[in-house]
């Protein structure tokens, strides 16, 4: 009787052992054994339960497939044969091994049958890059990357393009790639694709397998004096300012630079120059959400027009709106009449955030009630 024991071991190239009764002829069809996964470079351990009288005869009659350069290795009673392959095994590849059953009679056409599995190249299962390009990086970041078993065995590369100018270090315990941006070798900000290569140390060289892309925002770091031009001032925004919240609309303020972005699931949409509170008038900071909207709002407390407003706050006293508009015979300016636009980019509001007409409006038509905002 044919006796067929597969013993799959854990250890990264301990072997996986097989069993063959080859002590008499036996007619009976051949035994499948596909359940088991080995890594690239195990050993394969067959056990005889009699000793093969040729080996080097013995070796010719066995058959891999797909086909596999190996190396035979017996011990002195031959009774023990562990085969390696020449390199490593091919990743996520079904592999079929046959073996003669008798040792006395090796041209029989009976064989014993193991089947196997490989394991496939190293996933990633983890990392703190967030998919549609909602991440960005700043220099000395660090991309964490886990993946789903001990990548020791592999080489990996990680290559970013555009170029920047990395530090690559592996962590074995935590199976965790840590990728550290160490300096910007570009100007502006733009999307970077981060593609990791795997190729087993065994291998021949430069056989390097592409096993995961990831997109993401480089952002250069905030001026120290933000520029005085509009357009210098937005670009520099564009360039600087990261998204704070990655789902949904969120209007981002900063005061400092006295930009209003706009970012829909984090994603840039545009940058505009406002007008905050002055320094005894401050725009109050924090997280906030648009609570209600009105075209040609009259405020109470100044008896002004603010076109296109919207208030942030829920007392209704700080909102978005374009330059405030004075009705006729108001005491401040008895002719009526519209702020100058010179106000725009200078912290000298009562409090609220002014953007001019062209874009108080698009920001009022993009905006919905309820849209975040985030003041700092």
């Amino acid at each position: 009787m044919l006796s067929l024991v597969v013993v799959p071991l854990t250890s990264v190239g301990a072997g996986m052992t097989m069993h063959v009764d080859n002590s008499i002829i036996v007619e009976q069809k051949p035994v499948f054994i596909n359940e088991t996964v080995i890594n690239l470079d195990e050993n394969i351990i067959v056990k005889f339960v009699a000793p093969i009288q040729d080996t080097r005869e013995y070796e010719t009659m066995i058959t891999t497939y797909p086909y596999t350069n190996m190396y035979f290795s017996w011990n002195n009673e031959n009774t023990l044969l562990i085969i390696t392959p020449k390199t490593i095994w091919q990743p996520s590849t079904e592999y079929s091994l046959a073996f003669p059953y008798n040792s006395y009679d090796i041209q029989t056409q009976l064989s014993a049958i193991f089947s196997f599995e490989t394991v496939a190249y190293p996933e990633v299962i983890d990392t703190n890059i967030v998919e549609d390009y909602k991440t960005y990086i700043n220099e000395g970041d660090e991309i964490l990357i886990t993946f789903n078993y001990d990548v020791s065995d592999f080489d990996i590369h990680a290559v970013i393009r555009p170029a920047l100018k990395l530090k690559q270090t592996y962590d074995a315990e935590k199976r965790t790639l840590h990728v550290q941006i160490e300096e910007r070798l570009q100007e502006s900000k733009e999307l970077h694709t981060l593609t990791l290569f795997a190729g087993h140390k065994k291998q021949e060289k430069l056989q390097f397998y592409p096993i995961k892309s990831l997109s993401f925002n480089i952002l250069l770091p905030e001026p120290e004096s933000w520029p005085e031009t509009h357009d210098d001032r937005i670009n520099a925004a564009r360039n600087s300012i990261a998204p704070k919240i990655n789902k949904g609309k969120y209007i981002d303020v900063n005061l400092d630079a006295q930009i209003t972005t706009l970012f829909d699931n984090g994603k840039f949409v545009a940058s505009f120059v406002n007008s905050s509170g002055a320094s005894d008038t401050p725009t109050p900071t924090g997280e906030f959400h648009i609570y209600n909207k009105h075209p040609y709002a009259l405020s109470g407390m100044f008896n002004v027009y603010l076109p296109y407003w919207m208030a942030f706050t829920e007392d209704g006293k700080y909102g978005f709106h374009d330059l405030i508009v004075w009705p006729e015979g108001h005491e401040d300016m008895p002719g009526g009449g519209k702020e100058s636009e010179n106000s725009i980019g200078n912290a000298v509001s009562p409090g609220c955030v002014r953007h001019d007409a062209t874009n108080a409006q698009f920001i009022y038509d993009w905006a919905d009630v309820g849209t975040i905002v985030k003041v700092y």
